[in-house]
C-alpha cells in the first residue's frame, strides 16, 4: 500500500513504514559496504591496481579511494549521510544516491501528513516544520532533486488512468516520448548547461513522461519466460546496484590497468563475461540479503501486529 493510500485511509503507521523501508535498505547496505571494503583492501595491495585506489578516480573519489576507507565514512554511509555530511565509502560511488532515497522516504510522508485533512492542526504544523528542517539538513542540491523523485511517484499514482487509445496509438505515443527522452539525454551530453541540475531535470522529467506512456501501453498478457526473467532480475537489482562497482574497479585494475581495451570482438566477449559474472555475484549475495527482506520484515512486525490484534479484541 502506498504512502498516499495509507494516509488517505487513515491507516498510517510510522512504525510499519520505517520497518518496511529500513529492512529494504539496510539488509543489503551493510553487507555491501563490508564486501566493498574487502575488495578495496585487496585492490590496494595489488601493485598493478594500486594506482586506482591511491590516485584521484572520477568525480566520486577525491582525493583517493584509500582516504575514503575509514570507519567514520563507513558509519556515515550506513546512516545515509553521504552527500550530506560524509563522502561515499571507499570506491563504492553508487552509494551517493542512497542518501537521497532515504531522506526522500522520510520527507514524502511528512509532506503528505502535513497536507492530510484528518491530521490535527497542531500535528500538521509539526509535520510542516519537520519538512522544513529536513530540507535544510539535506541541503539545496538534494532538496532540488526531490522534484525528480516526485515525478516518479506521480507516474505511479497516474498508472490507473484511462489509456491513450488503441494499441497503435499507444505505441506511437510511447515511441515519441522515448525519442524525446533520448534526445534530451544526447543534448545534455553534447551541450554545456549552466547547472548540472538543469540537465538532470530535463533527463529525469522526460524519462518520467516516457515511463508513464510505457505503463499505459503495457500488457498483462506477456510470455511466461519474460515474466519470470523480469521477476528474477528485479529480485536482486538493488543488490546488484550496491555491490557491483568495487568488484568492477578491482577487475579493471587486474585486467586493464592502462585502459588499453578496445571495442573489438575479443574484448566485447570479455565484457559480456564480466557482466554475467557480476550478475551471478549479485544474485548470490542477494540470496542472503535482499531475498530475505519479507521474512525479516514479518519477524520485526509480528510482535507489534499481534499486540494490535489483542487490543482490537
Amino acid at each position: 500500500m502506498s504512502v498516499i493510500d495509507s494516509v488517505s485511509g487513515q491507516r498510517w503507521s510510522w512504525r510499519v513504514y520505517l520497518v518496511n523501508r529500513l529492512t529494504r535498505l539496510q539488509l543489503v547496505l551493510f553487507p555491501a559496504q563490508v564486501l566493498g571494503a574487502t575488495w578495496d583492501q585487496i585492490g590496494m595491495r595489488i601493485p598493478q591496481a594500486a594506482s586506482f585506489y591511491y590516485g584521484g578516480l572520477y568525480k566520486y573519489f577525491v582525493p583517493s579511494v584509500a582516504l575514503l576507507c575509514t570507519i567514520p565514512v563507513f558509519f556515515g554511509n550506513l546512516f545515509f549521510l553521504q552527500s550530506v555530511v560524509s563522502s561515499v565509502f571507499g570506491s563504492n560511488g553508487p552509494l551517493w544516491s542512497l542518501s537521497y532515497e532515504f531522506w526522500y522516504y522520510i520527507l514524502f510522508p511528512a509532506l503528505v501528513l502535513a497536507a492530510a485533512s484528518w491530521t490535527r492542526i497542531r500535528n500538521r504544523f509539526l509535520y510542516a516544520g519537520l519538512c522544513a528542517l529536513l530540507l535544510w539538513f539535506i541541503g539545496q542540491r538534494i532538496s532540488l532533486y526531490f522534484v525528480i523523485w516526485l515525478a516518479g511517484a506521480l507516474v505511479g499514482r497516474l498508472r490507473r488512468t484511462a489509456p491513450f487509445g488503441p494499441p497503435r496509438m499507444q505505441a506511437i505515443v510511447s515511441l515519441a516520448a522515448g525519442l524525446l527522452f533520448f534526445g534530451a539525454l544526447a543534448w545534455s551530453r553534447t551541450q554545456k548547461f549552466s547547472s548540472d541540475i538543469l540537465a538532470d531535470y530535463m533527463i529525469g522529467l522526460s524519462f518520467a513522461l516516457w515511463l508513464y506512456t510505457l505503463i499505459h501501453g503495457a500488457s498483462e498478457d506477456v510470455f511466461p519466460a519474460y515474466a519470470n526473467s523480469a521477476r528474477t532480475l528485479s529480485g536482486f537489482s538493488y543488490t546488484l546496484y550496491l555491490t557491483h562497482f568495487p568488484v568492477l574497479l578491482l577487475l579493471r585494475g587486474l585486467l586493464d590497468p592502462r585502459g588499453n581495451w578496445q571495442p573489438d570482438l575479443p574484448h566485447l566477449l570479455r565484457g559480456l563475461g564480466i557482466a554475467l559474472l557480476m550478475l551471478a555475484y549479485a544474485y548470490f549475495v542477494a540470496e542472503f540479503t535482499e531475498a530475505r527482506t519479507t521474512s525479516v520484515r514479518r519477524r520485526l512486525l509480528q510482535p507489534w501486529i499481534s499486540r494490535a490484534k489483542e487490543v482490537a479484541r
